[in-house]
C-alpha cells in the first residue's frame, strides 16, 4: 500500500467523527497539577504476536509529560528506525482495549502519535531508544504530518492516557537528507507501507526489507 493510499483511508473515516471534535474539545479538562510519578516496565513484542518478546521498557509518568527507555532487539542491522509515542488521551472511548489505530481519528478519544526518537539499526540487531513527551507539546506529531493538524493534540492527560511505545521501521538507511527524515518522522523515506491500512505489520513478511519500505514492527503497551 502507497503512501496516498493511506493518507485516504484516514481522510475517509474522519469526516463522520470530526463533527464532535468542538464538544469533546470543550469537555476535556487537564487533571490537577501534583508532584506524583509512576513507573512501570513493560514487554516489546513483535506487534503481530505479542507472545513473541524481543525486549522491554519502561514508561514513566508525572503530571507534565512523560518519558520511556525502550531496548529491542531482532532488528535488521542497518535499518533506520523510529520510536513512537502513540497516545489515547481517553481510552474508555476506544473500540477496543488495548486501542487502535483507527481510534487515533476519533475525536473523542483524544489521539495522537508523536516522535519519541531514531537512528540506524547496528550490526547486533539490537537498539535502545529513549524519549520524552511534554504535556500539549505537538511539534512531533504524526498527525501534522499525514495532513491532519486538527487532530494534533499531543499529550493531555499524563496519567489517564494509554500509551503504546511503537518501533516505525524505515527500511534500510538511505543518505543526506533522505536519511534524517527517515529517523525523524512517519513518512521519512517510505513510499511503499506494509502490513494493513494503516501500515501495521501483520507478519515477518511486512517487515521492510527494501529501500522506501515501511511498517510499524514492535509495540510496547501501557494501559492507565
Amino acid at each position: 500500500m502507497n503512501k496516498q493510499n493511506i493518507l485516504a483511508i484516514a481522510r475517509g473515516i474522519l469526516p463522520a467523527a470530526m463533527a464532535l471534535t468542538v464538544a469533546v474539545a470543550a469537555a476535556w479538562s487537564l487533571p490537577a497539577a501534583s508532584a506524583q510519578s509512576q513507573r512501570a516496565s513493560q514487554p516489546v513484542f513483535w506487534i503481530w504476536d505479542a507472545s513473541m518478546v524481543t525486549g522491554d521498557s519502561t514508561l514513566t509518568r508525572t503530571d507534565t509529560g512523560v518519558s520511556a527507555v525502550l531496548h529491542t532487539s531482532e532488528l535488521q542491522p542497518g535499518h533506520a528506525m523510529t520510536l513512537w509515542f502513540i497516545v489515547f488521551n481517553n481510552p474508555d472511548a476506544c473500540a477496543t482495549r488495548p486501542c487502535s489505530a483507527a481510534d487515533l481519528f476519533n475525536p473523542v478519544v483524544q489521539g495522537d502519535f508523536l516522535v519519541g526518537a531514531g537512528h540506524i539499526v547496528g550490526g547486533t540487531g539490537h537498539a535502545v531508544y529513549g524519549g520524552a513527551l511534554q504535556v500539549g507539546d505537538t511539534r512531533g506529531s504524526g498527525m501534522i504530518e499525514i495532513g491532519f493538524p486538527q487532530l494534533a493534540v499531543g499529550l493531555l492527560n499524563p496519567f489517564g492516557a494509554e500509551i503504546q511505545l511503537a518501533v516505525h521501521s524505515h527500511g534500510p538507511a538511505l543518505r543526506g537528507q533522505q536519511l534524517a527524515a527517515q529517523i525523524s518522522s512517519y513518512t521519512g523515506g517510505c513510499q511503499t507501507f506494509l502490513g494493513n491500512q494503516y501500515g501495521i505489520a501483520q507478519g515477518p513478511q511486512d517487515v521492510p526489507m527494501a529501500p522506501h519500505q515501511c511498517s510499524t514492527i514492535q509495540a510496547s503497551v501501557y494501559q492507565p
